[in-house]
C-alpha cells in the first residue's frame, strides 16, 4: 500500500478511534489522523484535504457525521466510508444523499475494512480522472463557443452543457429544459426551420445541420449552429437527438467583413494587387485587368508591369524595394502604356502587409486609373489659358506672355507695341443673323488675324468681340501702323456666312512699351483707350494712344458714376418748350427735355447727359425715369391747372428694342393716371433703317394708345415705304432747314417738299428750331402748321410753362 494515503478517523470514542489506527497501521496506512467533534474535522479538511474519511454518524458536537460529510466540499472529491452501528432506514436515507464511497456495519473486520477502503481509492482516482477529462472537454468546448445537447423524442425534454445553449443563465454544468421552452428562444422567423430539421431528423434518422438566430439573457440575437444525429436503444426503448451547438455570432460577422472585402476587391474601380514578399503578383482583381490590358498569364507569378518596365527611372525597382524595406509605404504616378499601346496615368500606392509578430507576410497594391482626369486637367488648363472658341490665347495668357515680352524689352533695350482690336458693329450681326453666325465671323477674324501676324506675334482673344496683338522688336510707330493697316486689309475681305456674302471691319488702338507708359499693367488699357479714339474717327482704322485720351475717358467715368449717383439722389430735372399752333399761337402741346441740376457744374443740357447715360448703360433708366415724370406732370396740369395738353418724350434707341418697352410706357401712364392720348412719343429716322426689329414694337405702342413722331426728319435716311406702313402721325423738321431761311432756296425747297409728302401721307407737322420772324412768317406762308424754337419760348420748368409763351403781336 502507498505510504502516501492518508485517513483521516472521525470518532468520538477514543478506545475505538485508537482501534482503528492500530488497525490502519496493521494494514499499511501509515498516516492517519483523528477527529471527534465534526467542526474540527472541517477544519482539518480545509488545512490539509486527507485521501480517505472513516466517518461515524454519531460523533461530538452540534453536528453528526452525515452533516460533517455534507460540509466536505464537492470540489475535493474526497471519499467518506461511514463506520456506524446503526442502520434504520431514516439514517440510511440521510447517508445516501452524501453519496458516500461505503457504509461499514460495527463491528466488521479488518478484511473488510481494507477491501472497502481499497475500492473507494480506486473509485476516487477514476472519478478524478473523469473530471479532469470533463474539464477538459468542457474548456475544448467553450472555446469553441459549442455545447453538447441532447433530446428525447418522447418527453420532449432538452438537456445541454456548455454555452452554446445559448439562453440559460445557470451555474449547472446542465442545463434540463423543454425543447418547446428552447424553441422559444429562436427568433420566429426561424423557428420553423429548427423544427423542421428536428422533425427530418427524427423521422428519417439522418444527420441535421440547421443555422438560426437565437435570443440570448441579454436579449442579443446570436447565430447558432445546431448539428447531430438520431440514436436509438432498442432495448432501452429510448430515441434521442443528440448533438453539438456551437455560437457562431463572431463567425459570421467574420465572413460577411471577408464577403464585403471580397466584393469590394472584385467591384471596385482600382485595381488591387496582392504581391509576395518578392514582389511578384499571386493574385489581382478585374479592375485591374480592365485596367492594363493585361491577362492573368502575363499578370501572375511575377512583378507588377508598371515596375518590370518603367525606364523612366534608372534603378527603380531597386529604389522602389529599398523604399518599402524602409517606410513600409510607398506611392508614385506613373506614365505608361497599357498591352494595346493606349497612354496611361497611373497612381501607385504598395503597402506593406504583416502578422501579429510583426514579420512582413505580403504586400498590397493599389492601381487608380488617372487617366481620365488628367487628360481633363490638361483640357482644364487649356481652357483656363486658351479660348474654346477660337483656340487663341485668352487674357490671362495674353497678360502672362505681354509681361514676359515687357521683360525682354527691358533686357534688350526694344520696343513692342500692344495692338487692342474690336470688331465694329459686331452686335449686329448677333441680332440680326445669330449667335451662331457671330461665332463663325468670330472664327474668321481669328485665322485672318493670324494670317496677317508673325508666328513670333502673340495674339489673343480677350473676350467677346475684343482680340489682342502683341508684337516685339519694332522699330518705330510705322511698324505699329504697318501690321494694323495690314490686318484691317486682311479683316475687309469678303467671306460668306449662312449663305450670306459679307465684309467686316474693326477699329484697333495701339500703345507702344516704353512710349506710352513704363508699367506693363496699363498697356491693354492705353490701347483700349485708343480703340475707342478709333471708332470716333468713323471705325474702319486705328489710332495711336495720345495722354489726352486717357483724361477723356477719365471725365466720362466720373460723369458715369456721377450721373448714377445724380440718378439716385433725384438730380435729374425736366424742362419743358412748349408747341404754338402756327396761325394763332396757342399752345397745342409741350416737348419734355432733359437736365441735370449738377452739384458742382450746374445745370448741365441733354448733349453731356445723353452720350454718358448711352455709354455707361444708364440710358434704360434715365428713360424710364423721363418717361414716368413727363406722365406725372401732365396728369398735374389737368389737375391743378385744368390744362389739357399733349407732351412728347424723346425715346432712344435702346428703349426701342427692349420688348417689354410697350409695358413701360403702359405702366408710366398708368402711374400718373394719365391718357394715352396726352402722350407722343418722338423717335428718329436712324431707328426706322431696321424694320424687322422696330415695326412690330412701333405698333405695340401705336396699340397702348399714344401717339408717334419722328424728331429731326430729313437729317437721316428715310423709306418712304416705312413711313407710309408704319403708325406715325407727325414729323418734325430739323432746324438745319429752318436754320437757312427764308433766304436759302435749297433748304425753302426741301421743306416745300416735306411739307406736300406729310399732306399726301396725312401727317402732321412741326417745323424746329424756329428763331426769328422771318422764319416764322416764311413757314406761315408755306403752310407750317405748328412751330417749336426759341423764338415762342426756351425750355423752361413746368412751372414757368403757361407764362412764357410770347404774344400774337411776337409770333406775327
Amino acid at each position: 500500500m502507498p505510504k502516501s494515503v492518508h485517513v483521516m478517523i472521525v470518532e468520538d470514542e477514543r478506545v475505538i478511534a485508537l482501534h482503528l489506527r492500530k488497525q490502519l497501521e496493521k494494514l499499511g496506512y501509515e498516516r492517519t489522523t483523528a477527529h471527534s467533534a465534526g467542526a474540527d474535522a472541517l477544519t482539518a479538511i480545509s488545512l490539509d484535504p486527507p485521501d480517505i474519511i472513516l466517518m461515524d454518524i454519531r460523533i461530538d458536537g452540534d453536528i453528526d457525521g452525515i452533516e460533517t460529510a455534507a460540509g466536505i466540499p464537492q470540489d475535493l472529491m474526497i471519499p467518506v466510508i461511514y463506520l456506524s452501528a446503526y442502520s434504520e432506514d431514516s439514517t440510511l436515507a440521510r447517508a445516501k444523499q452524501t453519496r458516500p464511497y461505503g457504509f461499514l456495519l460495527k463491528p466488521f473486520s479488518e478484511r473488510e475494512l481494507h477491501a472497502t477502503i481499497q475500492m473507494a481509492l480506486e473509485r476516487r482516482k477514476a472519478e478524478v480522472a473523469l473530471r479532469e477529462t470533463q474539464q477538459r472537454l468542457s474548456l475544448a468546448m467553450t472555446a469553441a463557443q459549442m455545447s453538447c445537447w441532447e433530446i428525447d423524442v418522447h418527453t420532449q425534454e432538452m438537456q445541454s452543457a456548455g454555452i452554446g445553449h445559448f439562453g440559460v443563465r445557470t451555474d449547472a454544468e446542465t442545463v434540463t429544459e423543454s425543447l418547446k421552452t428552447f424553441l422559444d428562444r429562436v427568433v420566429p422567423e426561424d423557428r420553423s426551420t429548427v423544427e423542421k430539421a428536428f422533425n427530418h431528423a427524427i423521422e428519417h434518422g439522418d444527420f441535421y445541420d440547421v443555422v438560426f438566430k437565437g435570443i440570448n439573457d441579454h436579449d442579443e440575437v446570436r447565430w447558432i449552429r445546431a448539428r447531430g444525429k438520431l440514436f436509438i436503444n432498442e432495448h432501452l426503448g429510448t430515441r434521442r437527438l443528440v448533438g453539438m451547438m456551437q455560437d457562431i455570432t463572431e463567425q459570421r460577422k467574420a465572413n460577411e467583413k471577408l464577403r464585403d472585402a471580397t466584393t469590394v476587391y472584385e467591384t471596385t474601380q482600382d485595381g488591387i494587387l496582392i504581391l509576395d514578399t518578392d514582389l511578384n503578383v499571386t493574385s489581382a482583381n478585374n479592375a485591374y485587368y480592365r485596367i492594363t490590358g493585361k491577362d492573368a498569364e502575363n499578370t501572375l507569378n511575377k512583378p507588377p508591369y508598371f515596375i518590370d518596365e518603367n525606364p523612366d527611372i534608372p534603378d527603380f525597382y531597386h529604389q522602389l524595394s529599398e523604399t518599402l524595406r524602409r517606410t513600409r509605404h510607398w506611392q508614385h504616378d506613373v506614365e505608361i502604356t497599357d498591352a494595346n499601346g493606349n497612354e496611361l496615368s497611373l497612381s501607385i500606392r504598395i503597402i506593406a502587409v504583416e502578422n501579429d509578430a510583426h514579420e512582413l507576410t505580403h504586400f498590397v497594391a493599389v492601381v487608380t486609373d488617372r487617366t481620365a482626369i488628367r487628360k481633363a486637367e490638361q483640357e482644364l488648363r487649356y481652357l483656363a489659358q486658351y479660348d474654346g472658341l477660337t483656340g487663341m490665347p485668352n487674357r490671362v495668357l495674353a497678360t502672362d506672355r505681354l509681361n514676359r515680352a515687357v521683360e525682354r524689352c527691358d533686357l534688350n533695350n526694344s520696343m513692342l507695341a500692344c495692338l487692342f482690336l474690336d470688331i465694329d458693329d459686331f452686335k449686329n450681326i448677333n441680332d440680326t443673323l445669330g449667335h451662331t453666325a457671330g461665332d463663325q465671323v468670330l472664327l474668321v477674324a481669328a485665322n485672318r488675324i493670324n494670317a496677317a501676324t508673325s508666328r513670333f506675334d502673340t495674339t489673343a482673344r480677350l473676350g467677346g468681340d475684343e482680340f489682342l496683338i502683341i508684337r516685339e522688336n519694332i522699330m518705330d510707330e510705322a511698324d505699329a501702323a504697318q501690321l494694323a493697316q495690314a490686318i484691317l486689309t486682311e479683316l475687309q475681305r469678303p467671306f460668306y456666312i449662312v449663305g450670306h456674302e459679307m465684309t467686316m471691319s474693326a477699329s484697333i488702338g495701339i500703345a507702344l512699351y516704353p512710349a506710352d507708359t513704363s508699367a506693363r499693367q496699363d498697356l491693354i488699357r492705353l490701347a483700349d483707350t485708343a480703340m475707342y479714339a478709333a471708332k470716333k474717327r468713323g471705325r474702319r482704322t486705328y489710332a495711336f494712344y495720345q495722354s489726352e485720351m486717357t483724361e477723356t475717358a477719365t471725365k466720362y467715368m466720373t460723369r458715369s458714376l456721377e450721373l448714377r449717383r445724380g440718378l439716385e439722389n433725384n438730380e435729374l430735372v425736366l424742362h419743358y418748350q412748349p408747341k404754338v399752333d402756327a396761325m394763332t399761337g396757342d399752345l397745342l402741346g409741350v416737348e419734355a427735355l432733359l437736365r441735370w441740376n449738377h452739384p458742382q457744374s450746374g445745370l448741365i443740357g441733354p448733349n453731356e447727359i445723353i452720350p454718358v447715360a448711352e455709354q455707361s448703360g444708364l440710358i434704360i433708366e434715365v428713360g424710364d425715369w423721363v418717361l414716368r415724370e413727363a406722365c406725372a406732370q401732365a396728369k398735374r396740369w389737368q389737375v391743378e391747372l385744368g390744362k389739357n395738353i399733349k407732351i412728347a418724350v424723346n425715346v432712344s434707341v435702346r428703349q426701342l428694342k427692349m420688348p417689354s418697352f410697350a409695358d413701360a410706357v403702359r405702366y408710366a401712364l398708368t402711374a400718373a393716371d394719365l391718357p394715352a392720348e396726352y402722350l407722343e412719343l418722338e423717335i428718329t429716322e436712324s431707328m426706322l433703317q431696321d424694320e424687322a426689329s422696330m415695326i412690330s414694337m412701333l405698333h405695340e405702342l401705336r396699340d397702348v394708345g399714344v401717339s408717334l413722331a419722328i424728331d429731326d426728319f430729313g437729317t437721316g435716311y428715310s423709306c418712304l415705304r416705312s413711313i407710309k406702313s408704319l403708325p406715325i402721325e407727325r414729323i418734325k423738321i430739323d432746324r438745319a432747314f429752318v436754320k437757312g431761311l427764308p433766304d436759302n432756296n435749297n433748304d425753302a425747297a426741301l421743306i416745300e417738299a416735306m411739307l406736300a409728302m406729310a399732306h399726301a401721307l396725312d401727317l402732321r407737322v412741326t417745323a424746329e428750331g424756329i428763331e426769328t420772324p422771318e422764319q416764322c412768317d416764311f413757314l406761315r406762308k408755306m403752310g407750317c402748321p405748328e412751330f417749336q424754337g426759341f423764338l415762342f419760348s426756351k425750355p423752361v420748368p413746368a412751372h414757368e410753362v403757361f407764362g412764357e409763351i410770347r404774344n400774337e403781336d411776337q409770333v406775327s
